[in-house]
């Protein structure tokens, strides 16, 4: 495969959550910052599966198996946060209020 990653350095590198990491629970951030790239490699095909750890998230990643550990549940909310950020930000915008021409009576009546 020639998108594996040729060295560990690149599995080292900083993790990048690409959305919001408040609704992580610190042993979640936690394993996400140390090991989220080595998830990310796995899930995007990036790495080959070694070990049957790796075989089960990516289970899990389909969504074909229940999450058993902290780094399988740190990437499904890493997973479920992504899209909602997606599709958050896609979202129309709300149509402005009707404005019916009422005035406020205290912009018409009062003088002060």
């Amino acid at each position: 495969m020639s998108d594996v990653p040729q060295d560990q350095e690149q599995l080292n590198r900083q993790f990048h959550f690409g959305c919001q990491t408040d609704v992580f629970p610190l042993e979640e951030l936690g394993a996400l910052k140390e090991r989220g790239c080595l998830l990310e490699a796995l899930a995007a095909g990036k790495m080959a599966p070694t070990t049957p750890e790796h075989e089960h998230f990516l289970l899990v990643d389909r969504e074909e198996a229940d999450p058993r550990t902290v780094d399988e549940r740190a990437w499904m909310r890493l997973k479920g946060r992504r899209e909602f950020e997606r599709q958050e930000h896609n979202a129309p915008s709300p149509p402005p209020p009707e404005d019916y021409g009422i005035i406020e009576w205290d912009k018409e009546k009062c003088w002060w």
